[in-house]
């Protein structure tokens, strides 16, 4: 694992783990600070470094920027779901659609090793923003 990987992997993992704990009423402390503090970083690290995050899968320029913008609005989402902020059904939908167009790209160029991961991540999005879609229509 490089760098780069590492960067990424660290961040997204603490986002992912704290992320489902109130949907689980885990009661982890400061799960919401951690929670707001690694999606910010991820979000910030997706839209402004995608760029040279992925410079190394062999992913055309133009995807790579659509995939960082993609997965920073995917967080904002989850992120104003998760503490019940306005507008959380617009970002949601948003993120839905981007993270739809993001996997069709992804599954056109799927022989490319670079769109596997990228492929990879957008279904982990996918079913983060899914679980905590439905936690906060249902939950209502």
């Amino acid at each position: 694992m490089n760098k780069k990987h590492l960067l990424e992997f660290i961040p997204l993992i603490t986002f992912f783990l704290f992320s489902l704990s109130p949907l689980f009423k885990l009661g982890v402390p400061y799960a919401t600070i951690i929670t707001l503090v690694s999606g910010g970083l991820l979000s910030m690290l997706y839209f402004y470094a995608s760029y040279w995050l992925f410079a190394g899968t062999g992913i055309a320029p133009v995807t790579r920027i659509i995939a960082g913008l993609t997965f920073s609005v995917t967080i904002v989402a989850i992120i104003y779901s998760l503490f019940r902020w306005p507008y959380w059904y617009l970002f949601s939908n948003i993120g839905f659609a981007g993270l739809g167009i993001v996997l069709v790209i992804s599954l056109f160029n799927y022989l490319s090793p670079g769109y596997k991961a990228l492929v990879y991540r957008t279904f982990l999005f996918l079913i983060l923003i899914a679980a905590v879609y439905s936690y906060r229509s249902f939950r209502a």
